[in-house]
């Protein structure tokens, strides 16, 4: 009798390349609780095989990014220099100049509160101020979420390019949950709206039972980055969230225009003309719909 060969078991992590491994790995490593983890963890939190996992976790070490002691893993002293280089970045002086703004919103509210900026299509989420046993949602520092399902995202996209906004709507959205906005029009009018009042709304489109309203941080009349105070639908959204949100956008936008900012073409372009002019508000409104009815018609 011919022996048979086992089935190979295909893996849907072969189509990873080696740094999308590494990367799944050090993020899961980022993550954990106590800072450090048994490689069984890493593989369930990276999804990607212990076998593989394994061996990723052994290129790492060998380049200084992961350490071991046993069987568990941490963060190595490389990860430490990469996060210094990291200090000086365009993301990390935002964060740097928004934190007392942020840390008063907070106080004033006691709700949580996100700083965010685009990132493609998904918001990336810079910072994230909550209480302890705060409003349970689904963001760390770090994570990113789809753009049209949170307030942070669609009050950027609202002041976004068309090209942007375009290559937004012509795929299929995003779905969040069933509250999400899935049909391209309906989002286009709420960009509408956005422009008209500033500011942006997530109606437990992210995730159930949680609200959050939203406003940009202009500069130069382009908005870099937004900031969103978030809580449960239980209680409700304050009549002063908006306001408050609002007035902390303004005041971020305020002491960028103070401090050296180093971002990327078209942020420090945007952040040159604001020093230039001072101009720390919203533009015009638009009608991003109008456009983009326009836009399919020609």
């Amino acid at each position: 009798m011919v022996p048979v060969a086992d089935p190979v078991e295909y893996d849907e992590s072969d189509k990873l390349s080696s740094i999308a491994k590494a990367v799944r790995v050090l993020r899961a490593l980022a993550t954990v609780g106590d800072g450090e983890a048994g490689v069984t963890d890493l593989a369930e939190q990276a999804e990607l095989p212990k076998s593989t996992t394994h061996r990723v976790l052994s290129a790492l070490i060998g380049e200084g990014l992961v350490g071991r002691s046993g069987q568990r893993y941490r963060l190595g002293p490389g990860w430490f220099m990469l996060q210094s280089a990291l200090s000086s970045s365009e993301w990390a002086q935002l964060v740097d100049q928004s934190s007392k703004p942020l840390a008063d919103l907070f106080e004033r509210t006691g709700a949580t509160v996100h700083l965010g900026v685009l990132d493609g299509q998904d918001v990336l989420y810079l910072e994230k101020l909550t209480a302890r046993g705060g409003t349970s949602v689904p963001t760390r520092v770090g994570a990113r979420m789809p753009a049209t399902c949170t307030a942070l995202g669609k009050c950027l996209l609202a002041f976004a390019d068309d090209d942007v906004v375009r290559s937004v709507v012509s795929n299929p959205l995003p779905m969040a949950s069933q509250r999400s906005i899935g049909l391209p029009r309906l989002l286009l009018h709420q960009f509408d709206e956005i422009q008209r009042t500033g500011l942006a709304f997530d109606v437990e489109e992210s995730q159930p039972g949680v609200l959050c309203v939203a406003a940009p941080i202009f500069q130069g009349g382009q908005a870099v980055a937004a900031i969103s105070v978030t809580r449960v639908a239980v209680r409700g959204l304050s009549p002063t969230d908006g306001q408050d949100v609002e007035r902390t956008a303004r005041q971020v936008a305020g002491w960028l225009t103070g401090a050296y900012y180093a971002g990327p073409a078209r942020v420090a372009g945007a952040l040159g003309a604001a020093f230039r002019s001072g101009d720390l508000s919203r533009p015009s409104p638009g009608s991003i719909s109008g456009r983009w009815q326009r836009s399919r018609a020609s």
